[in-house]
């Protein structure tokens, strides 16, 4: 295997610490582990077959890349409202009014960082459900962090930023109205050929990192206070948020 990248949440000033937390779960592993690549796309990274480990969104995981990865686990994330490996996106707006406000505006337009996005689509969407809402008007931004600037500039209404995202950038001036739903923390995957033995090895090395006192300022840093195993079942459920999806 000869591809690492923990990508999703590729922030300049978070990247040595996820380097440094690499480094310390690859010189536990029982073969020699690449560095963290840091240029492969997540998305491209999650289809190599030489794939050790990386991180992808629960959403394409169910929808595209069932016979591609194994799921080895989640960080758990230490951010409102995360249980265990689990948490929920957080709705933000620009407008400092209720989310039911918000939502049954007549000019709603909402952000969201892409389709295949499980944290700032699909739980965006089940959430305006919830309400009887259906979102017509979307501006489509690549990035949480062009969801915020849209909402910042007066482009946008409303949008679901993943929890550790929103922990991470800079949401001066926009309002928490609400929480999409629970959903399982990015998983952490492995090429579909990874052998049983070597999901072991990366879920024992995983766990043992982020519990070592040595890395507790790096792991206080990503917002990381432990691991949790996962398979692909417990990601399953995530489909059901929104009918006919």
């Amino acid at each position: 295997m000869t591809l690492a990248s923990l990508a999703m949440y590729p922030y300049p000033h978070l990247r040595s610490a996820y380097d440094e937390l690499w480094d310390n779960v690859r010189a536990r592993l029982a073969l020699d582990a690449p560095a963290l690549d840091w240029d492969v796309e997540h998305e491209v990274a999650a289809r190599r077959p030489d794939l050790l480990l990386g991180q992808t969104c629960g959403w394409p995981l169910v929808k595209h890349l069932t016979e591609t990865v194994r799921v080895v686990g989640t960080f758990d994330y230490d951010v409102p409202d995360a249980v265990d490996g689990t948490y929920c996106s957080v709705l933000v707006s620009s407008v400092d009014d209720s989310l039911p406000n918000v939502l049954h505006r007549t000019d709603l337009t909402v952000a969201a960082n892409g389709v295949d996005s499980l944290s700032g689509w699909i739980s965006l969407q089940a959430a305006a459900a919830s309400h009887g809402v259906t979102l017509d008007q979307i501006e489509w931004t690549r990035s949480h962090a062009v969801s915020i600037e849209a909402l910042r500039q007066g482009r946008c209404h409303l949008a679901a930023i993943d929890a550790v995202s929103w922990a991470h950038l800079d949401g001066a001036g926009l309002m928490v109205v609400g929480n999409g739903p629970r959903i399982p923390c990015l998983p952490l995957v492995t090429a579909a050929t990874s052998t049983d033995a070597l999901v072991s090895d990366l879920r024992a090395a995983l766990r043992s990192a982020v519990g070592d006192q040595a890395l507790a300022a790096v792991c206080r840093t990503l917002k990381i206070r432990g691991f949790v195993e996962r398979d692909l079942v417990d990601y399953k459920g995530v489909s059901g948020l929104v009918p006919l999806a």
